[in-house]
């Protein structure tokens, strides 16, 4: 087994968790939701994690427990409880629901499904493509792009021009390391142009 096995292993326990989310837009596009059951959803979602993640910063108990249960799908930076940093799932839970209450509807569904499935694919990809391990890589930013554009065709009936330009749109703000989590870029970048492009 090679040393970066438990790391991918890891990962991908996270990422099946992120795109699990895709269900969302899934359901919204389709019908099954609607959208103000899906912000009651997302709302409660994002107050539940807010609290893990104050608990944890105050209580040790709380910290050590949080730990020992997902502790191997957190990143470095998320683990130390005094960080200011959020977890990777709590900053995807505001994404979406900001993307919900903000967005007219089209542009909502194609924002959650850009950071669920866009994003998350990317990550996936590109770990699975790179010799080092590295999470940026031409691949994901290309997996990012296609299944952007894939969902907008799919769930809000997108032009094959105005998805390609959301899905590459997508793809540009979830390339760069920075300090903005990559699941707000992602969603807030996919939605805004979906926004732009979609029928209101």
């Amino acid at each position: 087994m090679s040393a970066g096995a438990p790391a991918l292993r890891a990962e991908l326990a996270r990422k099946a968790l992120h795109l699990s989310t895709a269900a969302l837009p899934i359901g919204l596009g389709l019908g099954l939701l609607s959208m103000r059951r899906s912000q009651l959803l997302l709302g409660a979602a994002v107050m539940v994690a807010l609290a893990v993640e104050g608990a944890r910063r105050t209580v040790p108990a709380v910290q050590q427990r949080f730990v020992a249960l997902v502790g191997g799908m957190l990143r470095a930076h998320e683990r130390s409880p005094e960080g200011a940093t959020l977890t990777g799932a709590t900053w995807l839970a505001l994404a979406m629901f900001g993307a919900a209450l903000l967005l007219p509807a089209p542009a909502a569904v194609v924002a959650m499904w850009a950071a669920a499935m866009g994003d998350g694919l990317a990550s996936v990809t590109g770990r699975l493509a790179s010799r080092d391990g590295g999470r940026k890589t031409w691949t994901g930013s290309a997996a990012c792009l296609v299944v952007s554009a894939a969902g907008a065709w799919w769930l809000v009936s997108a032009s094959a021009a105005s998805a390609i330009a959301i899905g590459t749109t997508a793809a540009i703000a979830e390339r760069p390391r920075a300090i903005i989590d990559d699941n707000l870029r992602v969603a807030a970048a996919a939605g805004l142009a979906a926004w732009a492009l979609l029928p209101a």
